[in-house]
C-alpha cells in the first residue's frame, strides 16, 4: 500500500512539470447607500448607511493531461448603521446590524479522462465572519460547515460566452459551532452526515452589452446524521441554495447588481428563504 501510494504522487508530480501555468481571477465590489437629515429636520426622517463588500477570486491549472484544480473564494460583508431617537427626542447610532456575511471556499479536482463523465474530489468550508446569534459573546469565523465529496461530473456546454456544468456525488459534511454556551460552559458543538450532492452551474456572458449571469444551485440529500437520535425528522429533508446574480458594467468601475438567493434548510425553518440585494457601487478587476 505504501509503495503504491508513493507511485502515485511521483505519477501526478511528473504529470505536474509539464502543467499549464495557474490562470487567476479577482475582483472586489464596494456598494454604498447614505440618508442624512439635519438635527432642525421637521420630518420623522432618520439618517442610516448601507453598506455591501463583495469579493469573488479563482485559480484554476491543468496539473497534467488527466488533472484539472479550480479553487474558488467568495466572500461578502455588509452592515446597516440605523439612527434613532431616544426617550427625550434626541438622536443617536445604534449599534450596527449585520445584512450580509459569507465566506465560501471550494477546491475541485477533476479527473478529464476524456470520457462521458469525469470522477472528481472536492471539498467545500462554509462560514460567515460574525456569529452573533450569542448575545454574550460575538463569535468570528463561526459556525463553520466542511463538505467533502467525490463522484461524477460533466460539461454540458463551455465556449467563450457560457458554461455549463453538473457534478453528481457522495458527500460528508461536519457542522462544527464553537463556544456554544452550554450552562455555565462553553464548548464546541459537532454534528456529522453523509448523503448525496449534487451541483449545477451556469454562467453567460452577453456581449456588447458587458452583463453577466452566474447561477449555482446545490441539493443536498442527507442518508444518515450521527444524532439522528435526538432529532425529529426535518434532517431527512434535502436542502436546497439557489444562488444567483445578474451583474453589469455601466461605465468604468460603475457597476450594478442583483443578487437573488433562494435557501431551504427545514432544519433551519420550514419555509422557503430568499433574499434579494440591489445595489449599485464600485467594481474593480484586480486580475
Amino acid at each position: 500500500m505504501k509503495n503504491t501510494i508513493l507511485a502515485a504522487l511521483l505519477f501526478c508530480l511528473c504529470g505536474m512539470l509539464g502543467a499549464e501555468q495557474w490562470k487567476y481571477s479577482a475582483d472586489a465590489s464596494l456598494s454604498l447607500a447614505q440618508n442624512f437629515y439635519s438635527e432642525k429636520w421637521a420630518g420623522t426622517e432618520l439618517s442610516n448607511i448601507n453598506w455591501i463588500a463583495n469579493s469573488n477570486s479563482s485559480a484554476e491549472k491543468q496539473l497534467s493531461k488527466i488533472m484539472h484544480d479550480r479553487t474558488t473564494l467568495k466572500l461578502a460583508f455588509g452592515q446597516t448603521h440605523t439612527q434613532k431617537t431616544d426617550a427625550l427626542g434626541d438622536k443617536y447610532w445604534e449599534k450596527a446590524q449585520k445584512t450580509t456575511d459569507k465566506i465560501d471556499l471550494e477546491s475541485l479536482l477533476r479527473f478529464t479522462l476524456q470520457f462521458y463523465v469525469d470522477p472528481f474530489a472536492a471539498a467545500r468550508m462554509e462560514s460567515q465572519f460574525m456569529d452573533m446569534s450569542d448575545p454574550a459573546k460575538t463569535r468570528m469565523v463561526n459556525p463553520l460547515k466542511l463538505t467533502e465529496t467525490a463522484g461524477i461530473a460533466r460539461t454540458f456546454i463551455k465556449d467563450d460566452y457560457q458554461e455549463l456544468n453538473s457534478r453528481l456525488g457522495a458527500a460528508f459534511r461536519q457542522n462544527i459551532d464553537r463556544d456554544v454556551l452550554v450552562g455555565t460552559e462553553r464548548e464546541t458543538q459537532t454534528t456529522n452526515d453523509g448523503g448525496l450532492e449534487f451541483i449545477t452551474e451556469y454562467s453567460k456572458k452577453f456581449m456588447p452589452k458587458d452583463v453577466t449571469y452566474k447561477s449555482k444551485l446545490l441539493v443536498y440529500e442527507a442518508l444518515f446524521n450521527s444524532k439522528s437520535k435526538d432529532l425529529n425528522d426535518d434532517w431527512k429533508s434535502p436542502d436546497v441554495k439557489w444562488e444567483n446574480t445578474l451583474s453589469t458594467k455601466l461605465w468604468s468601475v460603475i457597476t450594478m447588481s442583483l443578487i437573488f438567493d433562494v435557501i431551504y434548510e427545514r432544519e433551519q425553518v420550514k419555509e422557503i428563504q430568499y433574499k434579494e440585494t440591489l445595489a449599485l457601487g464600485v467594481s474593480y478587476q484586480l486580475f
